[in-house]
């Protein structure tokens, strides 16, 4: 019988240094000996903390090239084509949403409070793409899932939302600031 997993503890040492510990798998085990060894000419003491923040690093870069677009060095021209025939949002477009709103949630509140969301992140179209809304960078806003599903509803209304959700059942529930269910009512966009 396999015992639980230990949450991770991240505590800190001094104002710019962490403790980190958590439980790993045998495997995960093996891959960091091996990662280890192989990154010896580039990190001669093994320092297992560096290794894994390279490690990291990489990966992050990985990422948030293939999710917002962001590069060491973009094209000289980007393509910022953003017409609406297909879900596609070009690289430049998502590098400038991303820039613009600072890699977190743009939702606001009714009060002005801004989501401070950095995980779950989608781009929500203002003028929704189902509509005939474009990828302009000024169309589109980075929302965390919730409040990317509570703008939909207000597009779609909660019936179609709810179908979608069934669907899917990716799509979160919409939330407030602090975390409590938003009914919605749906708006009416004019035609256009």
């Amino acid at each position: 019988m396999a015992l639980p997993a230990r949450p991770a503890v991240v505590e800190p040492l001094a104002p710019s240094r962490y403790q980190v510990r958590f439980t790993a798998s045998v495997e995960l085990r093996e891959k960091l000996e091996r990662l280890q060894a192989l990154m010896r000419c580039s990190v001669p003491d093994g320092d297992l903390a560096r290794i894994i923040g390279i490690a990291v690093s990489e990966k992050l870069e990985r990422v948030e090239a293939k999710r917002f677009g962001l590069t060491k060095a973009p094209r000289s021209a980007p393509e910022t084509h953003t017409s609406p025939s297909s879900r596609h949002i070009p690289a430049a477009v998502r590098r400038l949403v991303h820039e613009r709103d600072g890699g977190r949630c743009a939702y606001r509140d009714k009060y002005g409070r801004r989501c401070g969301k950095r995980h779950d992140l989608e781009f929500h179209h203002k003028h929704p793409f189902a509509l005939g809304g474009d990828h302009s960078p000024a169309n589109l806003a980075l929302m965390c899932r919730a409040h990317n599903t509570l703008l939909a509803e207000q597009d779609y209304g909660e019936d179609v939302m709810a179908r979608f959700r069934a669907a899917t059942s990716r799509a979160a529930v919409p939330v407030d600031a602090y975390g409590a269910r938003i009914v919605v009512q749906p708006r009416r966009l004019a035609p256009g």
